[in-house]
């Protein structure tokens, strides 16, 4: 039978201080139609200490495509190494998906070892490239492709929009999901996407250019039916959705979460808006709390009205605070994601970022910062255009965006002892609450940063950030971890 093997890379740091990494839901996704007419094979470096022996095994006769994701940051050189690793075994066609590579096809596509980049949905696309290549017709008919043809880069057109709803479920037998359920708060979870997409307009954000600011979701019925079978086939207690924002429909999320009240499951929330959020009334937050709800992350992002209108957020700081306060009285985690070193962001500006997470933290104590990040150019977004105007240089070659993370500065008007700044608040950001304790699994880390909470608030009350030398060893110990 003609074979497909799916290669998952390392993420990084995350990854590896949770108890378990999460599902590959990415590779799942691109595979969900190619059983039983094709087999699959899917290996995760991250669970894979020979990872190269498995691979150089499968590499059979039988296998028309190697298929790999990678994110912007370290996720490229560990995709990267194992496309170059296939290409010295055998010469198959190598494939890479995901929004990173879509909006950067040529200067993926000049790395050797590169030859076809999925774009857009891969459920549908990974279908059909598979069957073109065991039947070897042409490429060029395939939607939402793009390949090197004797030196040249073919661009087709976009695929047709996917309707999940019409999609098997994931083909969760690929992997062994015991393996893939890291702990909560002591719970066993699973990763789900519910929808896909946003309707917004962040200029620092990948959404617009990668799914045109759309929004598609899944059918409530749909969404509890798999929430069922996990936690009767793999015993899981709670569910992570990774959607970019769940509350985009009010009325399909309360079917969801009245469903959850029923399965009897814990649920936490990777993406949300304050404006959503303060769209509920007291009976929906009610709800919530009765649900299990634990957490929900919110894109807070900039302390300054005048930076949150920059990047077409749509929201400001007073709706960020009363959120905050809205959720108070529930047993609703909230957690605000912040970012700094914006184009033209003023040492104030980057100041009251800092007062406002604090703030945030003092007026709730179930708040959490989720982390207070530098700003990075993401290519294909409109600030990728405003930090080219004020001298950033992006890399040339596609391994050199591997060096690129939340906690890695790479723009030019951040230096010197700016930068090391900002370098100790991405550091004490972790810190400055009791998160590790919840995400961590290692007693050590947990005791460590219970220890250091102190200082990173200190820094943070005072903006005192001289003396880095506790981020200067903490981010040594970061790297040894990542690796």
């Amino acid at each position: 039978m003609p074979k497909i093997i799916l290669f998952q890379p390392i993420v990084g740091l995350l990854d590896n201080i949770k108890s378990a990494p999460g599902l590959p839901i990415s590779l799942l996704t691109a595979a969900k139609l190619l059983p039983p007419e094709f087999k699959v094979v899917l290996i995760d470096q991250r669970m894979e200490a020979e990872w190269k022996e498995k691979l150089k095994k499968e590499l059979s006769d039988e296998v028309l495509f190697f298929g790999t994701t990678a994110m912007l940051g370290p996720q490229i050189k560990f995709a990267l190494e194992a496309s170059r690793f296939v290409k010295k075994i055998k010469d198959i066609p190598v494939v890479w998906g995901g929004p990173f590579v879509s909006v950067l096809p040529d200067q993926t596509l000049a790395e050797k070892s590169i030859d076809i980049i999925v774009c857009g949905d891969g459920e549908k696309t990974s279908l059909d490239l598979a069957r073109a290549l065991r039947d070897k017709t042409p490429l060029e008919n395939i939607p939402g492709i793009f390949f090197k043809k004797e030196g040249e880069i073919i661009k087709n057109p976009p695929s047709a929009l996917t309707d999940f709803n019409q999609m098997p479920d994931l083909p969760y037998d690929l992997v062994d999901v015991s393996k893939y359920l890291p702990k909560r708060a002591g719970i066993p979870f699973a990763d789900m996407e519910t929808s896909r997409g946003c309707p917004f307009n962040c200029r620092f954000c990948y959404n617009p250019a990668f799914n045109q600011r759309r929004w598609r979701s899944y059918d409530p019925e749909l969404v509890l039916s798999r929430i069922k079978k996990l936690r009767d086939k793999y015993g899981i207690k709670g569910v992570w959705f990774v959607d970019d924002e769940f509350f985009i429909n009010l009325d399909r999320a309360k079917k969801i979460i009245n469903g959850l009240i029923e399965i009897g499951i814990r649920w936490e929330i990777q993406g949300a808006r304050a404006d959503s959020l303060l769209a509920m009334d007291d009976e929906y937050l009610k709800l919530l709390e009765k649900s299990q709800c634990q957490q929900i992350n919110i894109g807070a992002e900039s302390g300054s009205d005048r930076i949150l209108k920059m990047v077409e957020k749509n929201i400001t700081t007073s709706q960020l605070l009363e959120v905050n306060r809205k959720l108070k009285p529930y047993k609703l985690s909230p957690w605000f994601y912040f970012m700094i070193g914006f184009p033209g962001e003023t040492r104030e500006e980057q100041k009251a970022t800092i007062d406002l997470a604090m703030r945030l933290l003092r007026e709730n104590p179930k708040a959490k910062i989720s982390g207070i990040g530098c700003f990075t150019p993401y290519p294909g977004t409109a600030l990728f255009g405003e930090a080219l105007k004020l001298g950033y240089k992006p890399p040339e070659k596609l391994l050199d965006w591997s060096t690129y993370a939340v906690d890695r500065i790479n723009i030019p008007w951040l230096a010197g002892k700016e930068r090391k700044k900002v370098e100790v608040i991405q550091f004490a950001s972790f810190f400055i609450d009791q998160k590790p304790e919840g995400i961590a699994d290692a007693w050590w880390i947990k005791l460590g940063a219970k220890i250091y909470r102190p200082i990173a608030k200190y820094r943070f009350r005072h903006h005192f950030y001289g003396f880095p030398i506790d981020a200067y060893f903490g981010n040594l110990i970061k790297k040894r971890l990542a690796k």
